[in-house]
């Protein structure tokens, strides 16, 4: 078996050690609190991160994330659609009623 160098030595002391707090502020309600409020801070952050980033993007003209979602939206409806009459298209074809696919509505 290799020799462990410095460095892994250090890395594996360091690793047990934050594995060690963790478990520590984690058994305490404290430290659960404590957790839960910071993840809840940071929750609220990111959602004002991405308010501020979408009014940027809207005075700037650049269309957000909202947008861009209708516009796949519409796009996969347009793509269904094209795939509908393409389909009806080629049965109308597959008819042979010799009026070359155009029936009168």
């Amino acid at each position: 078996m290799a020799r462990k160098g410095l460095a892994d030595l250090v890395v594996e002391a360091g690793t047990k050690f934050v594995a060690r707090a963790a478990d520590t502020v984690m058994n305490d309600p404290r430290g659960k609190e404590a957790v839960a409020t910071a993840v809840g801070l940071a929750q609220r952050g990111k959602k004002r991160l991405e308010e501020a980033q979408e009014r940027l993007l809207r005075a700037a003209g650049i269309p957000g994330r909202e947008e861009y979602d209708e516009l796949a939206r519409q796009l996969a409806r347009i793509k269904r659609k094209a795939r509908d009459l393409a389909a009806q298209l080629e049965k109308d074809e597959g008819d042979g009623d010799g009026s070359g696919g155009a029936k009168p509505r």
